[in-house]
């Protein structure tokens, strides 16, 4: 085994080396926060490589490109060329694996595309607008998500539980839904696992799948939907060597479909699993484990464990009460200023919430205190309009039937093809029982089109059309300079060039068509042998779920950002702020039957963040309608320790009467982040 002489057992604890050698059979690693459970998935998938499992026979599973990739370069670090061939994939990845493989016996056709939201969003949109559903004026994304879950549930119809114009609407709207995106030969990342699971029913494709993998690491298990569950036993066969790693005291997923149940039912699921518990803390100090471990221990249906740490008991837990948001903000504030002073680098201090509206106040006061910060959570490369368009001209490339794509960019630069001419197209194709791809080539056919139209079309076609023959025999080597002649010869930066937008923000969307390049060039390095490889690079693009953080960007800047967001993540100095009842636990908790044992997960992940330093500030009085309502503090505040772990002080600042914001001071507040140059 390369890399053999660096393998070395002896830096991990007794726990650790149990996992890490465990033989055959499940094994269930529970893995407190800051525990190393990245680290003993890493030596596992060493160890077994060095005992003489094939590289390709082990299945590493986790939840974001990210991990996949920062577990991938751990485990090259460690086992060296040995490693390379260890499948390390998201769920979704792992389904669109098994889809492209299997894609007749799914329904699908060679070369099928992947819906993300955006793209769902537009057809529910097209579909509202077809059934005149639109006349309601509802919301689209609420539509959506009906059509999504009644999917999910593999149910043939909407339940009309309320009856309410949405139920309604998602009611009319599912069965076309469905009938359209088979039309395009598209699927939504809810069917990179359903189609899956749907294909694996087949005997002959489950056995051979569940004979695919030797071995079976799942990270961050708790996160797990019952669907991922599923998925996970049928390649665990008969053989059962499935080693999960992770925590149900960090379940805070369920409004996404995880269940915490799958880590606490664990061995129901796996007969005979093993469980080793990981409770050594690596990260944070003495104190803020104990605060943690208080809040948490009230969770009645958990698995019992008590994180350590041998770091020392450090500074204790700081609660403070504050006199209104302003107050608290001004004390965050300053406290950051002082620590920086101290020599604490920016990078390293984070503010924590419950909800995106609280950072408002925050982002302000540091603007004026001229603090750099960051608010993750911003807007994605892949969800920016040029490259939205960009990628949406390579769609109708690969797959001219994608007509969500084709819409989008069929009068992009503009052509002459204005809303009513392409109703006139999309009609004509319909009545013809073709799409609009086929309309646009017949566009001089199309009765009533008007002229500009009619050349609109012809140019789109001219442009678009001998590409799509040429799409099949791409290689990845010749992708970018390819795409970036069709950019040009589509005049898409003289389209950016010739908007209305501000230069700094034209310069920008220039700069982010260029950076597509450099995309297509980075694909080029890891392309799927075998593929064409546009198709493998959309299905590459679509497969980036969420806002990655560029590491440079984060450099010298406080970090802002939900309790949700910063799973996973830690920070020397924590600020956990508006911690109080409504905000945390959140008031649908409270409305919704009581239910707080995730939103005492969620308090629980934000305090394990902190490495050095914990604050939790609350505020006597907030905004609300205008005028200023009595707030009261957490009730996770009370089941903190008592003793000298903990300190809690008030803030002597009055309330500030005008408390809440009016739009004059929003817009002061915007023009002060751009003269600031502070960035979302």
């Amino acid at each position: 085994m390369h890399g053999r002489d660096e393998f070395d057992l002896g830096v991990l604890n007794a726990p650790q080396r149990d996992a890490v050698l465990h033989e055959g059979g499940p094994l269930l690693v529970l893995a407190g926060a800051g525990s190393g459970k990245t680290r003993v998935i890493i030596f596992r998938i060493a160890r077994l490589l060095r005992d003489g499992v094939p590289a390709e026979r082990i299945l590493g599973m986790t939840f974001t490109n990210k991990a996949a990739r920062e577990m991938r370069e751990r485990l090259m670090l460690l086992a060296g060329r040995d490693g390379r061939g260890v499948t390390l994939s998201t769920f979704h990845s792992l389904g669109l694996s098994i889809l492209k493989e299997e894609h007749a016996a799914a329904g699908l056709r060679s070369g099928f595309c992947i819906y993300d939201t955006s793209d769902q969003l537009s057809l529910v949109r097209e579909l509202m607008r077809q059934v005149k559903v639109a006349d309601r004026r509802l919301d689209a994304p609420r539509v959506l998500d009906l059509i999504l879950k009644t999917k999910r549930e593999r149910k043939k119809e909407v339940s009309l539980d309320w009856g309410d114009d949405y139920e309604l609407a998602a009611y009319d709207l599912y069965p076309r839904y469905c009938e359209q995106m088979r039309a395009f030969n598209a699927i939504d990342f809810d069917d990179l696992l359903l189609r899956a699971q749907d294909v694996l029913a087949d005997p002959d494709i489950r056995q051979r799948w569940s004979e695919k993998y030797e071995q079976i690491l799942v990270d961050e298990y708790q996160d797990t939907s019952p669907d991922q569950l599923e998925l996970v036993q049928v390649l665990a066969g008969t053989e059962r060597n499935v080693c999960v790693v992770g925590d149900d005291d960090q379940s805070i997923y369920a409004w996404r479909g995880a269940s915490a149940e799958n880590i606490l039912v664990f061995g129901r699921h796996f007969k005979g699993a093993r469980e080793i518990i990981l409770d050594q803390n690596y990260r944070s100090t003495g104190n803020i484990l104990a605060a943690a471990n208080a809040v948490i221990a009230n969770n009645k249906v958990r698995k019992q464990k008590r994180l350590w740490s041998a770091l020392g008991a450090g500074e204790p837990v700081s609660v403070i009460t504050c006199a209104d948001e302003e107050d608290e903000a001004m004390f965050v504030v300053e406290t950051i200023g002082k620590l920086i002073y101290d020599g604490a680098a920016r990078e390293d201090i984070a503010v924590l919430y419950r909800a995106n509206v609280q950072s408002r106040v925050f982002e302000e006061t540091l603007a004026l205190e001229h603090i750099p910060f960051r608010v993750v959570g911003g807007q994605a490369f892949f969800d920016r309009k040029e490259v939205r368009d960009a990628l949406a001209f390579l769609s109708v490339v690969q797959n001219p039937r994608d007509e969500i794509a084709l819409r989008r960019i069929v009068n992009t630069p503009p052509r002459g093809i204005g809303p009513a001419s392409l109703e006139r197209l999309a009609l004509y194709g319909e009545e013809h029982n073709q799409g609009l791809w086929w309309a646009l080539q017949s566009a001089h056919d199309v009765p009533e089109l008007p002229k500009a139209a009619t050349q609109g079309a012809h140019e789109l076609v001219s442009l678009l059309g001998p590409e799509v023959a040429r799409a099949e025999t791409l290689g990845a080597a010749e992708l970018s300079s390819w795409a970036d002649g069709l950019f040009a010869r589509l005049r898409l930066r003289d389209a950016v060039v010739g908007s209305d937008d501000a230069p700094s923000i034209a310069a920008k969307r220039l700069e982010n068509l260029s950076e597509m390049a450099h995309e297509l060039d980075r694909f080029a390095k890891r392309a799927p042998v075998g593929e064409p490889a546009l198709a493998a690079f959309l299905r590459a693009s679509a497969m980036v779920r969420a806002p990655e953080e560029d590491d440079e960007k984060a450099r010298e800047r406080v970090t802002l950002m939900t309790l949700h967001g910063a799973k996973g993540l830690e920070f020397p100095y924590v600020f956990m702020v508006g911690v109080e009842e409504e905000y945390l636990p959140h008031k649908r908790s409270l409305e919704e039957g009581g239910e707080l044992s995730e939103e005492r997960r969620l308090c629980y992940v934000g305090m394990t963040r902190a490495r050095r330093r914990l604050w939790l500030t609350t505020a006597r009085l907030r905004p609300r309608h205008g005028r200023l309502v009595e707030r009261t503090p957490s009730r996770f505040l009370q089941e903190l320790p008592e003793g000298p772990g903990v300190v809690r002080a008030a803030r002597d600042a009055e309330p500030q009467v005008e408390g809440a914001a009016d739009a004059a001071a929003d817009e002061f507040f915007k023009r002060m982040r751009t003269t600031l140059g502070i960035e979302d």
